[in-house]
């Protein structure tokens, strides 16, 4: 049986119960779950976070979704994933993601419930627990400092119109507060930066990588390859043992770039946007 979803909201008193019972069964594959960790921390930090959650019957059977962001799936079975669409069909989100098919089976019943997405976004997981293999390209990294910030948010934003044109792009306060926090790193060549990575999230022993960005005449020269296997050491000497990133599977260069480092496919992700228009035919990608 399928069970039906508990929805709560930020007004509910049972926020920490929610997260506490769903967390640690999460916890075990952290790079797979590292998003809906990152919001369920959200949730159990903010008592004012306007954030919605939804919750099955099993340990890490949820759903969470932050303001104005993409409802984020959780260990889901497809029942569970079909009448949590219908339990949102009448919710103005913005998108739907998660791991392996949790997304396509959401979609699938929103889509027969009238709802339209454009074409889904095929996505693969990666994770890293060994250290990082360099390509071998000349330069050194080091960390971003407060003068680099004008370069960061230019940079960020290249990279989010080229790459993830459906996500805001940050403003140039949050940039500068990243440029701060010990989260990004550049490739520097004779003294002049040619390539960033940044730290997207930091959980218990686990941090996900991203955005990685190389302006386009200083591509294919291992730079982001060189910045990414610094940023990978990063979050290893800060005491985790894995690093995760996410690559487009309609790239078949960036995958092949991080497999070169060490990283290894851990699942596929699938990410679904609300459509205003008429429905996307499906992108079928062989797992």
């Amino acid at each position: 049986m399928r069970g039906d979803p508990v929805e709560s909201s930020d007004t509910s008193p049972d926020r920490h119960a929610f997260v506490e019972y769903h967390r640690p069964a999460l916890e075990r594959d952290e790079a797979r779950h590292n998003v809906l960790l990152s919001v369920l921390g959200r949730v159990a930090a903010d008592e004012g976070a306007k954030a919605r959650w939804w919750s099955f019957d099993e340990p890490g059977a949820c759903a969470a979704q932050s303001p104005d962001f993409p409802i984020v799936l959780g260990d889901l079975s497809q029942p569970q994933c079909r009448a949590l669409a219908e339990a949102t069909r009448a919710l103005d989100y913005p998108a739907v993601v998660g791991p392996d098919r949790t997304a396509v089976w959401f979609a699938e019943r929103a889509t027969e419930l009238g709802i339209a997405f454009a074409a889904p976004i095929p996505e693969q997981i990666h994770a890293l627990r060994d250290p990082p293999r360099y390509p071998g390209s000349p330069g050194e990294a080091r960390l971003v400092g407060p003068d680099d910030a004008g370069l960061l948010f230019d940079w960020m934003v290249a990279f989010i119109d080229e790459a993830v044109p459906h996500q805001r792009p940050p403003s140039r306060e949050q940039v500068t507060r990243f440029a701060a926090d010990a989260r990004f790193m550049l490739w520097v060549v004779d003294g002049e930066p040619v390539s960033m990575a940044g730290i997207a999230r930091r959980l218990t022993d686990t941090a996900a990588i991203a955005p990685v960005y190389t302006p386009v005449h200083l591509r294919q020269r291992g730079y982001a390859g060189s910045v990414t296997a610094a940023i990978v050491d990063l979050i290893f000497a800060e005491g985790r043992t894995t690093a995760c990133l996410y690559t487009d599977l309609r790239n078949p260069y960036s995958n092949r770039c991080y497999a070169k480092i060490g990283f290894k496919p851990l699942c596929l992700s699938w990410h679904y946007e609300r459509a205003r228009t008429e429905p996307a035919p499906p992108v079928h990608v062989r797992s």
